[in-house]
Parts: structure tokens; sequence; C-alpha cells
């Protein structure tokens, strides 16, 4: 299996096709299964890099998991295993690590494409977020997780039950100390979290954008973001959290489609 070092974490990962290298980042309690079902469909065309964030999956925990770290682990993957300046494509917490690299190194990237982000939200949401915060200092995150955060956030009456049982097996899978860092990474990171700071650091990124939302209204929001022409925003109304497993075709399509355009930009 190849893994590479970091320092203070052993990162699992897989390189698939050729092409423009394409790192794909996964998102909360989960690992980068959640791509199988675009990576033969990327990899036609791209270099395809899928990795496991740090304490998840087949990587090993380390000493920290905020968002510089998991920044330095996209680095390292981007320098070491692609080799060049690479498109990164995140998922939920991967894509407020995509774009929080588009913002503090852009220098490493193509471009970024963000999947259904939960990331800005307003005074209300922020309320929210210091809620679950505190129900997942609890003896049981993982039934926070399972009973309330996914099974009202993340699921609609469409999505397919096996679906279900994969997201919410993996969820039991994880420890409690691990459920509580991945949320951290993401809402301790207060400019990629929080609304109005966040309209500022997103004005930041500089690079090509892709995002790929199931709300129309938080696709318009990145939209009012954009500082590159070839920036775009697509809806793939009427699933759940997890379009790229629900509708593969339709993100590659859109992303397929997208990088012709940004890539002659």
């Amino acid at each position: 299996m190849p893994y590479l070092e970091t320092g203070d974490s052993t990162l699992f990962y897989t390189a698939t096709g050729a092409g423009t290298p394409v790192v794909l980042v996964h998102g909360w309690t989960a690992d980068s299964i959640d791509y199988s079902w675009v990576i033969p469909l990327l990899e036609q065309n791209f270099r395809v890099i899928a990795y496991d964030l740090r304490g998840y999956g087949h990587s090993a925990p380390a000493d920290g998991y905020g968002m510089d770290r998991q920044l330095d682990d996209l680095r390292a993957v981007i320098e070491q295993v692609a080799g060049e300046p690479a498109l990164v494509v995140g998922h939920s917490l991967g894509g407020a690590i995509a774009s929080s690299m588009a913002v503090e190194r852009p220098e490493h990237l193509l471009g970024v494409v963000v999947l259904d982000a939960s990331y800005a939200v307003d005074e209300a949401g922020r309320a929210r977020v210091e809620r679950t915060r505190e129900q997942l200092a609890g003896e049981h995150p993982e039934e926070v997780v399972r009973s309330w955060f996914f099974s009202q956030a993340g699921f609609t009456d469409q999505t397919p039950e096996w679906l279900r049982t994969l997201v919410l097996r993996r969820v039991d899978a994880v420890s409690p100390a691990m459920i509580r860092a991945g949320f951290a990474a993401r809402w301790d990171h207060a400019p990629i979290a929080f609304r109005p700071e966040m309209d500022h650091y997103l004005a930041r990124r500089t690079v090509p954008v892709l995002v790929i939302h199931r709300n129309a209204a938080s696709a318009a929001y990145e939209e009012t973001t954009f500082q590159h022409p070839a920036s775009r925003a697509v809806v793939l109304p009427g699933g759940g959290h997890w379009v790229q497993v629900e509708r593969p075709d339709d993100v590659n399509a859109a992303i397929q489609d997208w990088w012709k355009t940004a890539r002659a930009g």
C-alpha cells in the first residue's frame, strides 16, 4: 500500500490514471472511499490522487488536526505525490480545506472544486455550531452525528439505504476524539467558518473555482466571492450531501466541462 510520511502522521493514498493531477479530499468522519464512484470517471482524463485525512481511514493518528496541519498534509501530497501544482477537489470538510488552500497557499494549485461544503454560516448558524460542539463533548458524540447531524442535515428522502448504511457504519468506526477533532478542524478556523469574516476570506481565492452544491442559495453566495473569470457554480438539486456518490456522472461532467474553460484561461 502507498503511504506518505508527513513527520507526525502517515497518510494512505492511491494514485491512478494519467494527465493533470487531481487531488481528492474527503469529508468529516469519512475517508477516500467516498470518491470511489467518481474516480473511474475522472481518471480517464486526469491523474487522480485520493488520500485519507490524518486520523481517518488508513491514515495514522497525529499530534494535531487543525486547519494548518490539514494544509501541510495537502501540500505534502501535492509536492511529493503529484509532483506539480494540482487541481484539488474537496467534499464537505474537504471543501473547507480546499478553499483554505486556495487562499493561503495558492502556488500549489491549478484550481479548486468544492463539493457541497458546509461553511460560511450566519449568526444563527454560528449558534447551531456551538450547540453541536457542546453535544459532541458528551460521552457519545457518534450518536449526535448519527441521529441528528447526518440524518437530518445530510440525507433526504431520496438518499438510498445503502448510502445511509455506508455513512453511518463509518461513523461507528471513528473514535470520539477524532469526531471532535474533525469538527474543530473546520469550525475553529474562523475565516472559513462564519460570515461576514468569510466574505473577504473567500474573495482571496484567485485560482479558478468550481462549486458544485445541492443548495442554490449556497452556490449563489459562493458566486459573489469569485475572482477568476473561469470560476463557476453548478447546482445539483434534489440529492443529499454526498453528491459525488449519488451523482458521480453529473459531478464528473461538471468538472470536465469546467476544466476545459479554466485550463484554456
